[in-house]
């Protein structure tokens, strides 16, 4: 089965722009970094946007400037009840296809989702650090 899945990134409060840009399409996924400084008007401003954008099935998984994700608890609830798809070291599946995302970094300045470097064998200790696998 054909499915048309459309990423996008970074977008930094300018996801409006996309809208000449993005068609419809099956699963759009968002990669994180929809805000500034993350605060909750860039989040919910997002939020309205991408729940409105003509795709079946959206995901997103925040980025380091999305600071407001890390202390919105109420994040998770908000995103389902508008038919979207907050991945956080989680998993869904779409018709058979597994989309997993985890939004941490290894440690860049005061940014969001920072974990502590761990040096080359920060894998060993089972941290996936920002993140998307996608396997059928």
């Amino acid at each position: 089965m054909k499915k048309r899945i459309t990423f996008i990134s970074d977008t930094h409060g300018l996801h409006s722009h996309y809208d000449n840009l993005l068609d419809s399409g099956d699963v759009l996924i968002h990669a994180g970094d929809v805000s500034n400084i993350g605060k909750s008007t860039e989040i919910y401003d997002f939020l309205n946007w991408f729940s409105d954008v003509d795709y079946t099935h959206k995901v997103f998984i925040a980025g380091n400037h999305d600071w407001g994700f890390e202390v919105m608890t109420e994040i998770p609830e908000i995103f389902r009840d508008k038919n979207v798809h907050y991945l956080f070291d989680s998993m869904v599946e779409i018709d058979g296809l597994k989309i997993y995302g985890s939004p941490w970094q290894p440690e860049f300045f005061d940014w969001a989702f920072n974990l502590p470097r761990m040096g080359k064998n920060w894998r060993k200790h089972g941290i996936a650090f920002r993140k998307i696998w996608m396997f059928w």
